[in-house]
């Protein structure tokens, strides 16, 4: 499986996005946040795992901090493509397939569904991978301040280098809270912008 993600040489950048009308009209709700993890077979990690950051009381979330997403649902898997192409990932034929089809239907009615109106016009800035707030961080989208969507990477990093005596099946050992405290770190690369797109690489 690991064949399918193509790396190439990545670059840092804050990345804007310009939010449509359609998005604008569901800034009331608050977005559900969809990213990739992505580990060593090797030390017991999980290769490949889509995760949805839904509520944890939210009965697709079986009280898991954080929850595998079984299926891309409405415009995850464009968003999820966009995000990883940015930080030299090929996901389009891992996304379409696994864990199953995406679906254009959108089952959170409470939840806003990412927008991509504006992710055609980027243009990159560059920055070293140091300075990620999350050990393995290679990407995150916000729109209008919220997290969307991310992708962390720990197959290059020694355990040692996490910070951890033992391997975990997600590549990190830390809490919900912890990791979105990480995000909320990579928010101040944004320069002011409250939609925007981070990516770190070495």
């Amino acid at each position: 499986m690991m064949k399918i993600l193509r790396l190439g040489l990545l670059s840092w950048m804050i990345l804007p996005v310009v939010p449509s009308a359609a998005a604008a009209q569901e800034t009331a709700k608050p977005f559900v946040p969809i990213g990739i993890f992505i580990g060593k077979i090797e030390e017991g990690a999980r290769i490949f795992t889509p995760v949805r950051l839904l509520p944890i009381d939210h009965p697709e979330s079986e009280g898991h901090q954080f929850p595998n997403a079984l299926q891309l649902y409405g415009t995850e898997l464009h968003v999820l493509l966009w995000l990883g192409h940015q930080a030299g990932y090929e996901l389009r034929a891992t996304l379409t397939r696994y864990p199953k089809e995406p679906s254009a239907a959108w089952p959170y009615p409470k939840f806003a569904q990412p927008d991509t109106a504006g992710l055609g016009s980027v243009q990159p800035v560059r920055r070293p991978q140091s300075e990620a707030p999350l050990k393995g961080l290679k990407a995150a989208l916000f729109e209008q301040g919220e997290l969307v969507c991310y992708i962390v990477d720990t197959r290059a990093l020694t355990l040692a280098e996490r910070g951890m005596k033992r391997a975990s099946s997600m590549g990190l050992d830390i809490t919900r809270a912890e990791f979105l405290s990480g995000m909320e770190k990579t928010k101040a690369f944004l320069g002011g912008k409250t939609s925007a797109a981070v990516v770190f690489t070495r």
